[in-house]
């Protein structure tokens, strides 16, 4: 169900039946200075939720609206005041039956001391919700930009100018994005929506199934994306690179994102730290979205709507990410290695960050391309199942050593069907897979620029450092993943390659309680219980057959580690 492009926009009257049109009154609205209305020809809400469900369901993305073409001089419109501290433009747009509202504009540029803000008007729900001050930090060379969802139908845009500003300030809209499902605010902000967050069995990232993947957590981004006439919902995760230069890499799934035009990249908007403050909470941050992604490489596997390669999606985020937001950069594995444990992290049907967690091998799958896909299905833990759906699209899965060996493209699992398999496109087939594109395009072009030959990177954070300048820090703020870097860093697994025996050797601090080991394939083929919390411990492999094989250990304090050896 997608609609043609024309001058500029999309014709979703022929693609959905609607009738679209704009009509403008005038008169007072009850709102400070808030004259002008601007009143949307909208489309029934119930028929339009039923045609995003049957999108998403088709498209396999979380479909949640719809932009309406909507061509208008901003500033020509509103309501407009001058007093001796300075200008203020007020204007109220209004798209009948929407459950949250948003600006797309074709043309922005904001002074510097301009403020614009997005306000519900006084009245309409028991508080009144604000977005702002927006400044001139959002400005861009492309002019383009969006804001955040506005809750219900009814929105008063107000830009302040101060005394003496020079330059002039320029908003020309092309559209008004009309939401009808998915949207998700907390009270009084949520009366008027259809239905609450995710389906009941998914974890709160804040429970205790989390407490293990705090920095990869940071990692995860929810992502709304704009094209041919659509607003959809998909999640990612920030991904470090070789350089480890805090180059702003964002990793998704193709999938979420195959008609974007190249004027819709700026509409991208991720958005950080969505996750409720504590497990099965009521609060959260909402407001800390970038706007605008450049986009690097893909994996052009889309042919109508089936996935012919492992579906990766790789952009830049445009404007600086706010160290304060601690953002972290996820370590990957390109090697290959399946993993035994570990979790995705998601934001299902664009919900507050969720954890679902596996405790088996993934197995490689063909429901896609012949072996670019890993197979998952998750387990039940401590506080309930949690599982994925529309809007976890191109969320990352997690291996036991906390490296992301994959991107979400699709699958069956959901609340009533807790044991359903997932597939995540293997980060390893992104890395130099059989996918449709030259080489200079396939992920490792971008994830290690120098050619260095590096599989394996571990996550960063970005921090500040004393001097101002901006680093990515491995391990700051994180205990954890430290902990986990000193045993990596410690270990030691020799000879490599082995013929008769293989040494493992604990660094200190260390203790060795057991180790299972793999075939190439990743069928498991020995499994030790060591006794005596020994520091080394002497593995017979004599009888292993050649070539590759996993080991992987985990200590006494609980720590799992996987290394790949060799035996000849």
């Amino acid at each position: 169900m997608k609609g043609k492009k024309i001058q500029g926009f999309w014709d979703l009257a022929g693609a959905c039946g609607l009738s679209l049109g704009t009509v403008i009154s005038l008169g007072g609205t009850g709102t400070l200075h808030a004259q002008q209305v601007v009143v949307l020809d909208t489309p029934d809400l119930a028929k339009t939720t039923h045609a995003l469900e049957l999108a998403s369901d088709e498209e396999g993305r979380d479909k949640v609206g719809i932009v309406l073409p909507w061509v208008a001089d901003v500033l020509e419109l509103a309501d407009h005041v001058v007093t001796s501290e300075g200008e203020v433009w007020t204007l109220r747009i209004q798209a009948p039956g929407a459950e949250a509202m948003s600006v797309y504009f074709d043309a922005f540029y904001l002074p510097v001391g301009a403020e614009l803000f997005f306000e519900t008007p006084r009245g309409v729900f028991d508080d009144i919700w604000v977005e702002g001050p927006i400044t001139s930090f959002e400005n861009n060379a492309h002019g383009r930009w969006t804001n955040d969802e506005v809750p219900g139908d009814d929105v008063v845009i107000r830009l302040t100018l101060p005394a003496g500003t020079v330059e002039e300030p320029v908003l020309h809209a092309e559209g008004v994005g009309f939401f009808a499902r998915h949207t998700r605010f907390l009270p009084p902000f949520d009366a008027h929506l259809q239905r609450g967050g995710a389906e009941a069995c998914q974890v709160d990232v804040m429970c205790p199934e989390g407490d293990s993947w705090q920095c990869d957590r940071d990692a995860v981004v929810k992502l709304r994306i704009t094209q041919n006439g659509g607003i959809y919902l998909c999640s990612g995760s920030m991904v470090n690179n070789v350089e480890q230069d805090c180059r702003q890499l964002m990793l998704s799934s193709f999938h979420c994102a195959d008609g974007v035009q190249e004027d819709e990249w700026p509409y991208f908007k991720v958005q950080f730290n969505y996750e409720f403050s504590t497990c099965g909470g009521t609060s959260s941050i909402n407001s800390r979205t970038r706007t605008g992604v450049i986009h690097l490489t893909d994996s052009d596997d889309m042919v109508g709507s089936q996935i012919n390669g492992s579906d990766f999606l790789l952009v830049e985020v445009e404007d600086p990410i706010d160290s304060a937001w601690h953002p972290y950069f996820a370590g990957w594995d390109a090697t290959g290695f399946n993993g035994h444990s570990g979790v995705g992290i998601h934001h299902p049907s664009g919900d507050r960050k969720k954890i679902s967690t596996y405790g088996a091998q993934l197995t490689t799958s063909g429901v896609y391309a012949p072996g670019a896909h890993w197979r998952v299905t998750w387990m039940s833990t401590q506080t309930n199942h949690g599982v994925t759906e529309t809007g976890s699209s191109g969320s990352p899965i997690f291996n036991e050593n906390h490296h992301i060996v994959g991107t979400l493209s699709g699958g069956s699992s959901f609340c009533a069907n807790p044991s359903g398999a997932d597939y995540y496109g293997k980060l390893s087939y992104h890395w130099s897979g059989n996918n449709p594109i030259p080489d200079h395009m396939k992920l490792a072009a971008f994830l290690d620029p120098n050619g260095t030959g590096q599989e394996v990177q571990h996550g960063s954070y970005m921090v500040q450092g004393d001097d101002g300048s901006l680093q990515c820090d491995a391990f700051a703020y994180c205990e954890a993943t430290y902990v986990e870097h000193e045993l990596i860093r410690g270990l030691v697994v020799s000879p490599n390659p082995a013929t008769d025996a293989l040494v493992v050797s604990m660094p200190a601090g260390f203790a060795l309680a057991g180790l299972r080991a793999f075939d190439g394939l990743g069928r498991l083929q020995e499994s030790v219980d060591v006794p005596g919390q020994p520091l080394a411990w002497t593995l017979d492999v004599s009888g292993w057959e050649s070539g590759i094989h996993y080991l992987t250990l985990t200590t006494v304090e609980g720590w799992v580690v996987t290394r790949k050896v060799v035996v000849e």
